[in-house]
């Protein structure tokens, strides 16, 4: 009895918390404030003991994990809307580089320290920090790196060239079956795209990707 109470736990706590996430986003850790990450982190901890506490009753594993998602949407809610809530909910980016120089004060605030900021530096591929120009931790944690202009990467328009806009490229074909709901978006039709593949001696059956770009061209990959 205790076994599957247990096992009835763990599913409604995995499918609330599924739900949940599935609600509040799909933002990758990364991306996600200290404060978002704080909420998941918490959520989580109430489904784990949930999931494991047969004392606890299950309604209010899942009013408290509700609560906290409600309370993370309001804020984020809030933080859209206004600048001002914004600011003091996810606070601010933090200015650590500027023109070359390190700001030592603004490393105390962000609380970091100097080796920290060198890791993130090397991280980022700058392995002399003088080859940075600006550096700024994002409200994410993540420190982003603006190079000194004799170290950042050629483009197209140092050379005065524009290349061709490339759009986005369609699969049509996945592990030997016809995407038919993607060949609209690829320009093509079922016949057309069987007649390209026999063209280059090919079997639909073999083919593991098929990817069709926005010029047309058709590139196989064989199982």
């Amino acid at each position: 009895m205790e076994f599957l109470n247990i096992v009835i736990l763990g599913l409604v706590s995995f499918l609330v918390l599924f739900i949940l996430s599935r609600i509040m986003g799909y933002r990758a850790i990364s991306e996600l404030s200290f404060f978002d990450y704080v909420v998941a982190i918490t959520i989580g901890s109430i489904a784990a003991e949930m999931s494991t506490n047969i004392d606890m009753e299950w309604w209010k594993g899942v009013t408290a994990m509700v609560i906290y998602a409600l309370l993370d949407i309001i804020f984020t809610v809030i933080s859209q809307k206004s600048t001002a809530a914004r600011l003091i909910i996810t606070g601010s980016p933090i200015v650590l580089i500027y023109q070359g120089k390190i700001y030592k004060r603004n490393l105390r605030k962000a609380r970091i320290e100097l080796n920290d900021l060198l890791t993130s530096a090397r991280t980022a591929g700058y392995f002399n920090i003088s080859d940075v120009n600006y550096a700024i931790m994002e409200t994410t944690g993540n420190i982003s790196f603006m190079p000194v202009p004799l170290k950042r990467p050629l483009n197209p328009k140092d050379f005065n060239f524009a290349p061709e806009n490339e759009g986005l490229s369609v699969n049509v074909i996945m592990d030997g079956k016809i995407m038919e709901d993607d060949l609209a978006d690829a320009g093509i039709d079922r016949s057309e795209l069987i007649n390209r593949v026999k063209s280059q001696e090919k079997d639909i059956k073999n083919i593991f990707l098929g990817v069709m770009d926005s010029n047309g061209v058709l590139t196989l990959f064989d199982k």
